[in-house]
C-alpha cells in the first residue's frame, strides 16, 4: 500500500503533508499537550484534499475520516454552519463521491477521475444563487445566535457547491474551495483570538487547504484543457 501512495504523490504533495505533521507536532511541543482529535483531523484532511487535487478516488477514505471528526470540533466552538454542513452533507456525500467518481474515471485509469469544466451559463447561475443563498441562511444561523454568523452562511453554501462540482468532477470547484479556504481561516482565526480549544490546529489545516487549492486549480484547469482537445 505505501509503495502505491509513493508513485501516487509528487514532491510538493508530500510537502503539503509533511509540513501539516510539522505544524501539529511543534503545536504539541510548545503545548507540551497532544490535541489527539483535531491533530487526526487535520492530517487527515490534509491528506484528502491532496488526493482530490491529485484526482485520486482514494481521497474519500480520508474525507471521511476528517469529516467525521470536525463535526465535533465545530460542535464545541459553535459554529453551527459548518456542524450541520460536515454532519448531514459532507459524511453521506463521501459514499455519493466514491461511487460517482467510480463511474466517471479516466480512460485506462483505476484511481483517477476526469476533469471537465462548466459553462459560462452555469457559472453565472451557481454565482448568484450562492450569494442569495448566503444572506438568508446568515440571518438563520444569526436567529441561532451562532458566531460569526455570515462568514459562517459564506463558508457553508460555498462548500456545499464546490461539494457537488466535487463530485461531478468540475474544475471551478477549486475557485469555490479557495473563497471556502480564506473564509474559514478568518472563521477559525477569531476562535483563537477568544482561545476556544482546535482553533489554532484548525488554522493551519485550513491555510494548507488554501495552498492545496491554488495547486489543484492549476491541475485540473490544465486536466480539464488537455481534455477538451482529445
Amino acid at each position: 500500500m505505501a509503495s502505491k501512495i509513493r508513485l501516487v504523490l509528487s514532491p510538493f504533495e508530500w510537502f503539503l503533508i509533511l509540513l501539516i505533521i510539522g505544524l501539529n507536532l511543534l503545536y504539541s511541543l510548545l503545548n507540551r499537550e497532544i490535541a489527539y482529535i483535531s491533530t487526526i483531523a487535520s492530517i487527515s484532511g490534509v491528506v484528502c484534499v491532496v488526493l482530490v487535487a491529485k484526482g485520486h478516488i482514494a481521497n474519500y477514505l480520508f474525507g471521511l475520516i476528517q469529516v467525521s471528526l470536525y463535526v465535533y470540533i465545530a460542535w464545541q466552538s459553535r459554529f453551527w454552519g459548518e456542524v450541520m454542513l460536515n454532519g448531514l452533507y459532507y459524511i453521506p456525500m463521501q459514499f455519493i463521491g466514491f461511487l460517482s467518481w467510480r463511474k466517471r474515471m479516466s480512460e485506462g485509469s483505476a484511481t483517477r477521475v476526469q476533469a471537465r469544466r462548466l459553462s459560462a451559463n452555469m457559472r453565472l447561475i451557481i454565482g448568484i444563487s450562492t450569494l442569495l443563498a448566503t444572506v438568508v441562511y446568515g440571518y438563520f444561523l444569526e436567529l441561532l445566535n451562532g458566531q460569526n454568523p455570515y462568514i459562517d452562511a459564506m463558508t457553508t453554501l460555498l462548500s456545499i457547491v464546490a461539494m457537488i462540482l466535487m463530485v461531478r468532477a468540475y474544475a471551478e470547484q477549486w475557485v469555490l474551495w479557495i473563497c471556502v479556504n480564506a473564509g474559514t481561516i478568518l472563521l477559525w482565526s477569531m476562535s483563537v483570538y477568544r482561545q476556544e480549544p482546535h482553533a489554532v490546529i484548525m488554522v493551519m489545516m485550513w491555510s494548507v487547504y488554501l495552498i492545496n487549492s491554488v495547486y489543484g486549480l492549476i491541475r485540473w484547469m490544465n486536466h480539464s484543457r488537455l481534455h477538451e482537445k482529445v
